[in-house]
């Protein structure tokens, strides 16, 4: 804008009712948000891109479009455009100046009807930003844990939350126990830590020993050594493996062995998470591995929820691009 033209605009304010100042002040204050955080964009995708359609090094700048820098592939085979947020879970969500705000809201554990109600916005647009968000810390998971392993499983209940019809059982009240006396209707989960702070965890498809096995056997280091309950999978991975196994049975008032063998860190993470999850009234299965990266994220977090920002979700999710 001119100088001249902004001159005006400001001298023009005098003319302005008080209604149309509150009005003027809102748009601009929310144009200097949606600014801020297409910045923090901008500055965390930096100086490191490359085309997201065909993976070519070689691409130029081509203009602003929606506050974003966009680019061109120099790829005469390409030559498609795009922004730091094409083929990320952020892709194409609206309203950026609220992510910041929406994040606070997950962070403090609100239901997605009041986080949509405080952010006026639609439940679907609360929810799908929920997801978006959480997509790239669900992805992130060591790739090996060594030393001192510990593991355990624990339950959470088939949930169908959401659909509008169930099909091969009656439906049950919102975070409801279910059946205690069979798993049929519960879908497992491997929680595995290390003593330097290594944390996974893998939904199983069934509580078996070859699931239990399918999924330890990529990241145990094989100079590890395994500490468990009195479960057989532990005791026939660690056979198999040729991993050194310590197994504390409770019953037999077995709970540490040797001063420092013991699956007290796995049982401490499970008894944060189970209580963490219960203010969800039960989590749809299909979005559990959701939110058991979210509960990792927070829990690597020496402050847990202070020091996650809407800075560090983003850069997590711009680093998980979507396949080429």
């Amino acid at each position: 804008m001119k100088k001249n033209q902004f001159t005006l605009i400001i001298e023009s304010l005098s003319k302005l009712t008080h209604n149309q100042k509150r009005l003027l002040h809102h748009h601009v204050v929310e144009d200097l948000k949606r600014g801020d955080t297409d910045n923090l964009i901008n500055e965390c995708k930096g100086d490191d891109v490359i085309c997201p359609h065909c993976g070519n090094e070689e691409i130029g700048k081509w203009g602003m479009a929606a506050g974003l820098q966009r680019f061109k592939c120099k790829s005469s085979s390409c030559e498609k455009t795009f922004n730091a947020l094409t083929k990320t879970p952020l892709a194409r969500l609206r309203k950026r100046e609220l992510w910041a705000k929406n994040l606070e809201y997950m962070l403090d554990g609100l239901p997605i009807r009041r986080v949509a109600e405080l952010l006026e916005v639609a439940e679907t647009t609360a929810f799908r930003w929920r997801h978006r968000f959480l997509k790239a810390p669900a992805q992130r998971k060591p790739s090996e844990v060594a030393g001192i392993i510990e593991a355990d499983e624990m339950f959470f209940m088939e949930s169908f939350k959401g659909n509008q019809t169930i099909y091969d059982r009656k439906p049950r009240k919102r975070g409801g126990m279910g059946d205690r006396r069979t798993v049929d209707d519960k879908i497992p989960v491997l929680i595995v830590v290390d003593r330097s702070g290594g944390l996974t965890d893998f939904v199983l498809d069934d509580h078996s020993s070859d699931e239990i096995h399918n999924a330890m056997r990529p990241i145990v280091n094989h100079d590890s050594i395994l500490c468990s309950d009195g479960a057989h999978a532990y005791r026939s991975f660690a056979k198999e493996e040729n991993i050194q196994h310590y197994r504390t049975i409770v019953s037999k008032g077995e709970r540490v062995i040797g001063g420092q063998f013991h699956i007290q860190n796995v049982n401490g993470y499970m008894s944060r998470l189970r209580g963490w999850m219960r203010r969800f009234n039960g989590v749809g299965t299909e979005y559990l591995p959701n939110y058991l990266g979210w509960m990792r994220m927070m829990d690597s977090k020496q402050d847990k929820y202070k020091e996650i920002k809407v800075e560090y979700l983003i850069n997590e999710n711009l680093a998980y691009s979507l396949p080429v």
